[in-house]
């Protein structure tokens, strides 16, 4: 494929650490997909001086960037507007500079998450407001999904977390933006939120696999699910994969919620959508080959 001529269009992804990031890889093969002259490498941020190397990126004529831990809060906060989704999590992952100066910030890790989800669920002849879902944990990576879950149509949200307050102050939030939910401690059952003729996702979304454990929940969720899905992602299964690979339940690592939320940012910033599952397969590929430490 010949390349489209014009201006090549920079991009980054601001982290701290972030050698280990596969997202220029994962940004790389969508524009050789479209044809597109882009540029998007790493940046390290010291971790007081995020501003500073945002306005630097935007002064230099950076179009775009990603965000990763420990920046998503404060790039919500410098940002000149919002979109539903950065709103609602009071973080973000994706900023577009703007022409006029200005900088748009956007949260697609739950509608990455969402459209992985639905994809693996298309396989089992389901969608993904046909389920209610299970969600281990309420800190960031937990609440920036819950406004997917609500454009996605889920049915129910439940919230389990080792602290239960904070799963029924999420909780409430979503109900707050007509998402029903509830929350409760990790030992809750599913028979408290019982939801007829729902299929039960259960979603990971603490950080437990990073820190080589796993959250212990009630083990009917388990039995009642038809996708089982840890956001962390290694070359190998992760701990908590790991933890319930004796159920006959299909079971995902966070892979393809990375894939397709830089698809979603990729959107944001170009306008154009690449093919995110033939990059997943890529990038599945690189993983296996060298793993990240």
């Amino acid at each position: 494929m010949s390349a489209s001529i014009g201006p090549v269009e920079r991009y980054v992804v601001i982290g701290n650490p972030i050698a280990h990031s596969m997202s220029p890889a994962i940004h790389a093969d969508f524009a050789a997909q479209l044809g597109l002259p882009l540029q998007y490498e790493r940046m390290l941020a010291p971790l007081d001086g995020f501003a500073q190397t945002v306005a630097s990126l935007k002064a230099a004529g950076v179009k775009g960037a990603n965000v990763t831990v420990p920046f998503k809060l404060e790039a919500c906060l410098l940002a000149d507007a919002l979109s539903p989704a950065a709103e609602f999590a009071q973080a973000a992952n994706t900023l577009k500079f703007l022409p006029e100066g200005t900088m748009l910030a956007d949260n697609t890790d739950g509608g990455g998450l969402c459209r992985d989800l639905d994809r693996q669920l298309r396989t089992l002849g389901l969608r993904l407001n046909q389920c209610q879902v299970l969600m281990i944990g309420a800190g960031g990576a937990a609440s920036g999904c819950v406004a997917a879950f609500q454009h996605a149509g889920v049915q129910h949200l439940t919230v389990l977390n080792r602290t239960a307050t904070k799963a029924r102050e999420l909780a409430e939030r979503a109900e707050a933006i007509d998402l029903p939910a509830a929350g409760g401690g990790l030992d809750t059952p599913p028979s408290h939120f019982d939801v007829p003729g729902a299929s039960v996702v259960v979603v990971n979304a603490s950080s437990s696999s990073l820190k080589g454990e796993v959250p212990v929940i009630h083990p009917d969720w388990f039995e009642r699910a038809v996708l089982v899905y840890d956001m962390m992602y290694a070359a190998q299964p992760t701990p908590f994969m790991r933890s319930i690979r004796n159920v006959e339940t299909p079971c995902s690592d966070g892979l393809g919620m990375l894939v397709f939320q830089a698809q979603l940012a990729f959107e944001v910033w170009t306008g154009q959508s690449p093919n995110a599952l033939e990059t997943l397969i890529k990038v599945r590929q690189m993983l296996l080959a060298k793993p990240i430490q």
